[in-house]
């Protein structure tokens, strides 16, 4: 006992165990995962609106410019440089301002009148703009060190041009992006503006944004630092959803242990309680003027499972020693349904499946025996399925055909089931009684479109036709298949594409729809 205690809590140690390492590495993954796409999103949504913000300040500069020169004249007198220094004074991003000609020559600035050539470059840039402006990167004469110049030039070839310290293009762009974000300004090839960062630094992800009525470009860096950073900010959420994925997982173990044990409880009370139901599919018969058929198919919905699969309540029986009991509940369900529908059901077989296990039984036939003298409407119309999933013995052989025979003695008809996926071969054919041969739904599938597997079909056909076999077809779902069933001369068809199991009632309607008349 202590053994089985100690047993036990190992299990529950080790399940916690690894439950708790799946769930840390599941938060791991969710929040490293989430990160990332916020990262992605964050670098897509502050480098949009850093290139808004510095669209919306060239457009500024520009607006600026083109103030001025509609206000200027093209002379340099004292007032003139009067304008410009007190336009300077006033402006938030220029230093110094200069007026050129229409030959590109500046000839007056904030400091008094000048003679200087404006680059052949920037001039071809000008001339070629929509807008006869542009912006560039040179080095002052006034300051010595490379500068921002935007150059303007008005309708009437009277040109401005101003002069700005590259930091001061940034101002908007640091402040959107500064300093999560590191990135780089250029105008043309050469970096106005860069932020702290190393070239050496690793990268999660970057972005570019291209103006390029300016050719200005911005590119911003979301670096590994950042995100791991944040990714040790979250540590503690992440140590809650661990803790949080940890127990539910061990709820939904325990759920799924409770399921598998209170299952086999449930289903041994059904069939003690006769809860389980019981469907009938009609087996079609394709010649004109004979009688369909029936198989009872059991069918249950658990309150607390839901619909359970029939094979999951077999392989249960089996397990817990009450195949012949689910066995039994079904014929007497059968029973009760020839009795509550008598007229109906007249002249309609109705066959049942049983295992090949309690067919070995000595007390099989007696007990079957039994409930036909309970129920006499089953003589001459009740039949048993068999499916041959093993081998018999030596032992089993002579065993099975005495009890073969005791059956057909008792008016029972014998049907081998799923025929050909088996054991069941034409030696057990031959020393077997069986009136009725099922082909398996995986023969029909293949039909159509397999030449081999009709050939074993046509084989199978003409066996069972010298044997005085009747030939059931299952599984037929569709008009193909049933045309080439017929064609291969079965003349019994089983399958959805004429009837699904129903219940009872509803199978007693289809009776009397489909009753030959």
């Amino acid at each position: 006992m202590f053994k089985s205690i100690n047993s036990m809590m190992s299990s529950k140690k080790r399940c916690f165990f690894y439950y708790g390492f799946i769930s840390l590495f599941l938060s791991l993954f969710v929040f490293m995962l989430g990160l990332y796409a916020y990262q992605l999103k964050n670098l897509e949504e502050r480098s949009e609106s850093a290139k808004n913000a510095l669209t919306h300040r060239m457009n500024g500069i520009f607006l600026e410019l083109k103030h001025i020169v509609d206000s200027s004249k093209l002379s340099c007198e004292k007032e003139d440089i009067d304008i410009l220094r007190r336009t300077t004074f006033y402006s938030p991003i220029f230093k110094e301002i200069g007026l050129f000609n229409d030959d590109f020559r500046v000839y007056c600035t904030t400091y008094g009148p000048r003679d200087i050539a404006i680059f052949s470059s920037i001039v071809d840039r000008i001339k070629d703009s929509s807008e006869r402006k542009t912006v560039s990167l040179v080095r002052s004469h006034s300051i010595g060190e490379s500068t921002f110049f935007a150059f303007y030039q008005g309708a009437h070839g009277l040109g401005i041009n101003g002069l700005a310290p590259p930091q001061a293009l940034a101002v908007d762009v640091d402040y959107l992006l500064s300093p999560d974000l590191p990135y780089e300004l250029t105008i043309g090839k050469q970096t106005v503006v860069s932020s702290e960062y190393s070239h050496k630094s690793l990268v999660l992800a970057k972005r570019v944004e291209s103006l390029d009525d300016w050719a200005i470009s911005l590119v911003v860096f979301s670096p590994f630092s950042l995100y791991w950073s944040h990714l040790v900010s979250l540590l503690p959420f992440i140590f809650i959803f661990c803790v949080l994925f940890c127990l539910i997982f061990y709820a939904a173990h325990g759920g799924i242990l409770y399921y598998r044990h209170s299952l086999p409880l449930s289903i041994k009370r059904a069939i003690k309680d006769n809860a389980i139901d019981v469907h009938f599919q009609p087996i079609v018969s394709l010649k004109a003027g004979e009688l369909h058929e029936m198989e009872a198919l059991i069918r249950w919905h658990s309150p607390h499972h839901g619909q359970i699969s029939p094979l999951v309540i077999v392989e249960t029986a089996e397990r817990l020693g009450l195949i012949d009991d689910l066995t039994w509940m079904v014929v007497r369900k059968v029973g009760d349904f020839y009795r509550e529908y008598p007229t109906q059901l007249k002249e309609i077989n109705i066959s049942v499946n049983v295992d090949r296990y309690s067919l070995l039984k000595e007390s099989f036939a007696p007990n079957l025996e039994g409930i036909i003298t309970e129920y006499p409407e089953l003589k001459g119309r009740l039949g048993l399925e068999v499916t041959e999933t093993s081998a018999l013995t030596d032992i089993e052989l002579p065993l099975m055909v005495s009890r073969f025979e005791h059956i057909k003695t008792l008016g029972i008809r014998l049907s081998v089931d799923d025929f050909g996926t088996g054991y069941a071969g034409l030696d057990f054919l031959r020393r077997f009684p069986y009136d009725t041969l099922k082909l398996d739904k995986v023969f029909i599938d293949s039909l159509k479109d397999d030449q081999f597997t009709r050939q074993i079909l046509i084989s199978i056909t003409k066996l069972a036709k010298e044997l005085n076999m009747a030939l059931v077809a299952e599984g037929v779902e569709r008009e193909d298949q049933l045309e080439a069933v017929r064609a291969l001369g079965v003349d019994r068809v089983q399958g959805y594409y004429f009837c699904r199991p129903l219940p009872k009632e509803q199978v007693i309607a289809w009776v009397e729809e489909n009753s030959t008349k």
